[in-house]
């Protein structure tokens, strides 16, 4: 049953248009950065494959965003979930499988945003490091937190705040990266509060590998591995959250 549910949010998300659009614009910002890669002063193949990158970065996050704030919310006012959920289906595998479906959609679409972006690129001349691969896994695994937490924000209130908090705890997210520099302007009670709070948010600065990937700088494969399983940890943390509001909310 998880998979029914998962492949049926799956394709809902691809055929939705909030999930085109955004793919429309990802390509007409491509094609833009190339654009400012030749008016460039420096090397204008380096400028148009990191705007590419951090496009996609954006807009991944802005899709995850937006379809995890009405994922839930459209079935409830179309009265969809109510059939679903009166039938022996813990509830459990509906949250799991909304996730996996949202999760699979946006992943396909880092995977379009990286072969329009990269590929274009390409053909008008820029040399791609193999390690922009990397980036891209990163930045999907980005993605999937966003994900997680959009769908743990609608859980908790409405599609409007949700998305509002959704770009909040983005911006956050890179805010907290910036901390440890930061830490030495505080003293006692102000600085394990911080600390504190900074705990409480997905810190999303170990997925922003794309300006060395860039210029083709490696990272350690111990590296990779505890960024990922870092954005899994998270993933999992949400995920659990939010089953634990649906289970306990009055549908």
């Amino acid at each position: 049953m998880i998979l029914l549910i998962a492949g049926a949010t799956f394709r809902e998300a691809v055929r939705s248009r909030t999930f085109l659009s955004l793919l429309g614009l990802f390509a007409l910002g491509a094609l833009l950065a190339r654009v400012v890669g030749w008016i460039s002063a420096t090397d204008g193949h380096v400028v148009t494959v990191s705007l590419v990158l951090s496009l996609q970065s954006l807009i991944g996050v802005l899709v995850a965003v937006a379809m995890g704030t009405v994922l839930v919310q459209s079935e409830i006012q179309h009265k969809t979930l109510y059939t679903v959920l009166s039938r022996p289906l813990p509830r459990w595998h509906y949250v799991l499988g909304k996730y996996l479906g949202l999760a699979g959609a946006l992943a396909l679409g880092q995977v379009a945003m990286a072969v329009i972006g990269l590929g274009w690129a390409w053909v008008t001349g820029a040399s791609l490091s193999p390690w922009l691969a990397v980036a891209v896994l990163l930045t999907t695994a980005e993605v999937l937190v966003m994900a997680a937490v959009s769908l743990c924000w609608t859980a908790l209130s409405s599609p409007l705040l949700a998305a509002v908090l959704g770009l909040a705890t983005y911006a956050l997210g890179h805010a907290v990266a910036t901390l440890p520099g930061l830490l030495h302007h505080l003293t006692g009670w102000k600085q394990e509060a911080v600390v504190i709070l900074a705990g409480l948010i997905p810190n999303l600065g170990p997925f922003t590998y794309r300006d060395l990937a860039v210029h083709g700088l490696p990272i350690a494969w111990g590296d990779l591995a505890q960024r990922l399983g870092y954005a899994g940890l998270w993933i999992a943390l949400l995920v659990v959250v939010t089953l634990s509001v649906v289970r306990r909310r009055q549908l």
